[in-house]
């Protein structure tokens, strides 16, 4: 999803449905009190015009820190902070020179936030963000959708932060050491059931999803294993990367052990074996897995909504079974959504799920 950010000296004159804003956090026109007053529920950025100042942003041009200082800003000011967490913003003809100061003493370069205003909304490479438009009171910038340390900051050497791991989920069954994930801002859920009694092996990890929920009967309740951060990529659905990508696309996959097969139920309780049915799921599963739902939407901000047609199973299975997204649809989409509807796939799991009660409950 391409997201755009606005930034101006004067809080007031940016659009009021600005869901990304950036703002001083020193300087003549220091404006973060203001702008988180004006936007208390957007993404808000801050940017720094001396490099002794600590923010998430350093703003390098005449006037303001030099391509030099930003090294100094890096290294001293935000030395906590790994490089990779941290934002120099330059004009693209300055990009070269601060990129220079960087290497020529070989110090890890930061993101970069580029000014050119060229009316074109697309980010150079290299950089992860561009500020392409001038309107009067304030500048209008793309954005990836992934911004590191901005968007729930995580880094390998650091680990998951909190808001990464589901609270009470057990980390025993971690694979992002062997299958590192790409960083992501998750805006969908993808729901799955697991056909099994039990919690999968995953192949090791490389078919695994974000997380497992597995029924707990003498407790009634659902025991969750996390086996990647929240805000990185898993691997449970089908993934061409030269098509328009499932597992990276901004989504966290939830398995759920059960089946969603009225054959495989039927078996399953003719031989007395104890399972859920995602048809039929039993009140305390439906509440464990809205507390789940609830969690994503109070601490990363996915919508508590489908809007979208569920089909049982087996109807819901194959490429062609009229519930399944369209790439652009799939661009697009932010919400709940099953494994049913992922392009590139023909799973048809977890068919008939109670999404409204989860959702509804949630909200």
């Amino acid at each position: 999803m391409t997201r755009f950010m606005y930034d101006g000296v004067t809080p007031r004159t940016i659009p009021d449905d600005a869901s990304m804003v950036a703002g001083y956090a020193d300087g003549h026109y220091a404006n973060l009190r203001e702008m988180a007053a004006r936007f208390p529920h957007a993404i808000r950025v801050s940017i720094a015009v001396k490099y002794t100042t600590e923010a998430q942003v350093l703003d390098v041009e005449l006037g303001d820190a030099t391509p030099d200082q930003a090294v100094l800003w890096c290294t001293q000011t935000m030395a906590s902070t790994p490089n990779k967490q941290l934002t120099v913003y330059c004009n693209l003809s300055m990009w070269p020179a601060v990129r220079a100061a960087f290497r020529a003493v070989g110090v890890t370069e930061p993101n970069y936030w580029l000014a050119h205003y060229d009316g074109v909304a697309s980010i150079p490479a290299g950089a992860i963000a561009k500020q392409y438009k001038n309107a009067p009171g304030y500048d209008e910038s793309v954005v990836a959708d992934y911004w590191p340390g901005v968007d729930h900051a995580f880094t390998l050497e650091s680990g998951p932060a909190d808001s990464e791991l589901y609270p009470g989920a057990s980390t025993s069954h971690w694979y992002e050491t062997a299958y590192p994930g790409d960083p992501m801002h998750v805006n969908t859920i993808v729901w799955h059931s697991t056909e099994s009694t039990g919690l999968p092996g995953y192949a090791g990890g490389s078919m695994a999803p974000t997380l497992t929920a597995v029924p707990n009967w003498s407790a009634e309740r659902l025991d969750w294993f996390q086996h990647f951060p929240f805000d990185r990529s898993a691997r449970a659905l089908v993934h061409d990367r030269t098509q328009i990508g499932t597992n990276t696309l901004n989504v966290a996959q939830v398995e759920i052990v059960g089946t969603c097969d009225p054959d495989t139920h039927a078996h399953w309780d003719q031989a007395g074996i104890r399972h859920l049915y995602m048809p039929e799921l039993p009140p305390w599963a439906v509440d464990g897995l809205t507390t789940f739902a609830r969690w994503t939407h109070d601490v990363h901000g996915v919508p508590l909504a489908s809007g979208l047609t569920w089909n049982p199973y087996p109807a819901s299975y194959g490429a062609a079974n009229g519930v399944r997204m369209s790439t652009v649809q799939w661009q697009e989409f932010q919400g709940h959504c099953g494994h049913q509807h992922v392009p590139e796939n023909d799973h048809g799991d977890p068919g008939l799920f109670p999404i409204a009660s989860v959702l509804t409950t949630a909200t």
